[in-house]
């Protein structure tokens, strides 16, 4: 995986020109155990949703400063609003160089801001151009600022998952990242969806998580039983799922 390649070839290099400073407690030892870490394959990186509690470190959209609430939802990409918070912006930087996804599904446009972030990430972080497909029911609120010709924008009614043109999920490339920002029969759009994702796809479900009500512990419950697990270098990567999709940056076994 990309992720851990520029780790591999540090330690390799330090490993030819300073072996001594690889030990535990010495300068470079910090490596060792970041590529251990990074390790997509790696056991301890990947967790059953059902395995892991609801404790959190504060999420920016929660902070109880006024301020640093405003600041993250006041979030614009070229004009446009991109409402994610720094933490999941670089973590979507971050996983789209890894997965090197070929398709975005993003559910919720909002005003196109974001799929136009990940058309713009997809083009200097991927090797080949993917594609990102943007559904809402609310179509008229994108912005003409926001068409970009790796970006489709669908109008859609996700409350019934059905009026997804299948035969369009059928064609679109692989890896898939999809990501749920709409909040409408999220599980339901998930069981439907996560059929047509094979092994190696993410899934993020943001900010319904937050709430850890019974339903969403439930519904999690039930994507690990279709074969997803939660990639905790995310969902931990700056403090127990300090993120808007806690528990919920989810890869298909």
């Amino acid at each position: 995986m990309k992720l851990v390649s520029g780790y591999n070839a540090f330690c390799e290099a330090a490993l030819k020109s300073h072996p001594d400073q690889l030990r535990p407690h010495e300068y470079f030892d910090w490596a060792i155990a970041l590529r251990n870490v990074v390790n997509a394959e790696g056991s301890d990186r990947f967790a059953k949703p059902s395995a892991r509690g609801w404790n959190s470190s504060f999420h920016a959209k929660l902070f109880p400063n006024q301020h640093t609430k405003l600041g993250v939802l006041a979030q614009t990409y070229k004009g446009l609003l991109n409402l994610k918070t720094p933490f999941d912006l670089y973590l979507y930087t971050r996983l789209i160089w890894e997965l090197q996804p070929r398709t975005i599904l993003e559910l919720g446009s909002l005003q196109g801001g974001s799929g136009l972030w990940f058309a713009d990430q997809m083009s200097v972080l991927c090797d080949e151009q993917g594609e990102v497909h943007s559904f809402d029911i609310n179509t008229e609120c994108i912005h003409e600022n926001a068409r970009h010709p790796s970006v489709t924008f669908h109008q859609i009614d996700l409350s019934d998952p059905d009026n997804f043109d299948e035969e369009l999920l059928v064609r679109l490339p692989h890896p898939w990242l999809v990501i749920d920002d709409a909040h409408v029969q999220i599980f339901h759009v998930f069981r439907y969806l996560q059929q047509f994702l094979i092994s190696g796809d993410y899934y993020v479900i943001e900010d319904c998580p937050l709430h850890a009500n019974s339903e969403i512990i439930e519904g999690l419950h039930s994507i690990e039983q279709l074969g997803f697990l939660t990639d905790t270098y995310y969902t931990d990567a700056f403090g127990t799922n300090f993120t808007c999709a806690p528990n919920a940056w989810l890869r298909k076994s």
